[in-house]
């Protein structure tokens, strides 16, 4: 029996820290064998920051929930706000200050297992806390998780939008509008080592999906705005701002748009979703109703690997 839970809201944490400048909450801990979907929660506090260095491994991809963060990334620095995504590849140089009170930083990682190695640190802590000053020893245990501290540069000081890292609220590298659904995908597949891309839907009010419990791999969505009613295995449950849905293997679901406006983040889309909305829209041919037109498209979804069975409006 799977013991993970579907519906995660904001106090549904399965573990939390307390650092010196931060709260850490951990909603979900890497999955498969490419540790993927660990999602986490950090609470800031004004002026923490992130010393700037680069990983050999993993990619992160972080949303500011609330407040406003100084980013760093290749020498160049601007300002990331409310709403807005940072995505981070390895060997991409980078540091974070935190730039207001109680800002929230939703963490998602792949292939880097981020909480395991801040437990470990914890152990370190209580067993031998003089080691944490020790710069030889704390190297040693940085390269042992794939990190390199790096100097703080002199930044060039940039707008937001000349950092591709940074992708800004309601703005996308590719964008599709269908009737009713508004798509921008994120986090392109070559930006994850072709294992997933992110998205963002833009849906009205009414707009109902269903997913086939064929699907082989674990879908992460979180509700940013509006909310959606959701049935999983029997049960019926609303998902609102800020929660998370974690669907296991072999589940079959539906989503229903119950308000204007709702935006979710699909962030483990294992579909080849950029060249799936191509094809479609070049079908539609300028009709872009997807739930009309279902019986054209739905071989298309099922030729690039999706698992998404049926659009529909209620």
């Amino acid at each position: 029996m799977f013991d993970n839970k579907i519906h995660i809201t904001p106090e549904d944490y399965i573990h939390d820290l307390t650092e010196k400048d931060c709260k850490d909450y951990l909603f979900i801990a890497p999955v498969g064998e490419l540790l993927n979907n660990e999602m986490s929660d950090v609470y800031y506090q004004k002026d923490a920051f992130v010393p700037y260095h680069e990983h050999q491994k993993g990619y992160e991809t972080f949303c500011i929930d609330r407040g406003s963060v100084e980013v760093t990334i290749n020498g160049k620095r601007a300002v990331a706000e409310a709403g807005d995504i940072v995505h981070i590849e390895p060997y991409t140089s980078h540091g974070f200050r935190y730039l207001e009170e109680g800002t929230i930083w939703r963490e998602l990682f792949h292939e880097m297992n981020m909480y395991g190695g801040i437990m470990e640190k914890r152990l370190i802590e209580r067993s031998c806390p003089e080691k944490l000053e020790d710069d030889v020893f704390m190297a040693q245990y940085r390269r042992r998780h794939h990190t390199i501290r790096l100097g703080e540069p002199e930044p060039e000081l940039v707008d937001k939008h000349q950092m591709p890292q940074i992708r800004p609220k309601g703005e996308g590298i590719a964008r599709f509008e269908f009737e009713g659904i508004r798509c921008s995908q994120k986090v392109g597949r070559h930006e994850t080592g072709g294992v997933k891309e992110i998205w963002e839907f833009e849906a009205d009010k009414g707009i109902c999906a269903e997913w086939s419990c064929l699907h082989p791999g674990w879908d992460l969505y979180v509700v940013k705005e509006g909310s959606m009613e959701v049935t999983v295995l029997g049960e019926t449950f609303t998902a609102k701002a800020r929660d998370i849905l974690h669907f296991p293997p072999y589940t079959g679901y539906t989503m229903k748009v119950l308000e204007a406006g709702t935006v979710i983040h699909a962030n483990n889309v294992g579909a080849i979703g950029l060249r799936l909305a191509e094809i479609v829209e070049k079908k539609l041919q300028g009709d872009l109703d997807l739930a009309k037109n279902w019986e054209q498209v739905k071989e298309i979804f099922e030729q690039n690997h999706s698992y998404l069975v049926k659009i529909c409006k209620a």
